[in-house]
């Protein structure tokens, strides 16, 4: 799960869209997302892809 965490982390770190995110801030820390959150950060993974 760890290779998956990074993976996603490195995708936002690149994308401009999702730099200054709290979401990515809490990936970072290691936080559990709650669902709204994990619902967001699948909106921010779409608008980039």
């Amino acid at each position: 799960m760890d290779f998956y965490k990074k993976l996603i982390i490195k995708i936002l770190e690149s994308s401009s869209l999702a730099e200054n995110s709290k979401i990515l801030k809490k990936l970072k820390l290691g936080y559990d997302l709650s669902q709204a959150e994990r619902r967001e950060l699948e909106e921010l993974i779409d608008n980039i892809i």
